[in-house]
């Protein structure tokens, strides 16, 4: 069966959140135990955190995010509206999102291009590249806008899809009586 090179990659881009997040819990518990049991830290620990791990973790499972529709929504009057009103909200909905993380992209490239070019560091305790992540969100951003368009013609061509799409954010009566 041939497979959705979108969700391939979205599903890549998500398992490899994995990495930073081990890593970043093998960092600083090491950082941390270092720091009282010998008294030497590792250097580098906050830059590193903040610049490598948190901004991985944050942007690189975005487009599964998307793909899956689990963004948090509040849809207290989508569930009102008839169906035919629910599909106009989703593809305004899609059409904004994509609009949005697509600006996002491209707003965001120059200046990862201007911090490769300037070899940007960060002055702590030790001197950390940090041009290299920056490159991380551009690209979690032209994939995520690239799912929401992928979403949006499914919506407008198929009425498989429109149905899958409109039933997200649906509320089963027998889970909310839980």
């Amino acid at each position: 069966m041939k497979r959705n090179p979108l969700v391939w990659l979205s599903e890549v881009m998500l398992t490899i959140t994995a990495i930073p997040v081990l890593a970043m819990m093998v960092h600083v518990t090491l950082d941390v135990a270092l720091k009282y049991i010998i008294n030497t830290p590792i250097q580098g620990t906050l830059e590193i955190t903040a610049y490598y791990y948190m901004v991985s973790i944050v942007v690189l499972p975005m487009a599964f995010v998307e793909l899956t529709r689990q963004s948090i929504a509040v849809d207290l009057f989508y569930q009102m509206m008839p169906n035919k009103a629910q599909i106009v909200v989703t593809a305004m909905v899609l059409t904004v999102t994509a609009l949005g993380y697509g600006g996002l992209a491209v707003i965001s490239w120059p200046d990862a291009l201007e911090s490769l070019e300037k070899n940007e560091i960060v002055m702590g305790t030790v001197n950390i590249y940090i041009w290299p992540p920056r490159f991380l969100l551009p690209i979690a951003l032209a994939v995520a806008t690239a799912v929401c368009v992928y979403h949006l013609i499914r919506l407008i061509i198929s009425p498989k899809a429109r149905e899958e799409l409109t039933a997200i954010h649906q509320v089963d009566p027998e889970k909310e009586a839980i």
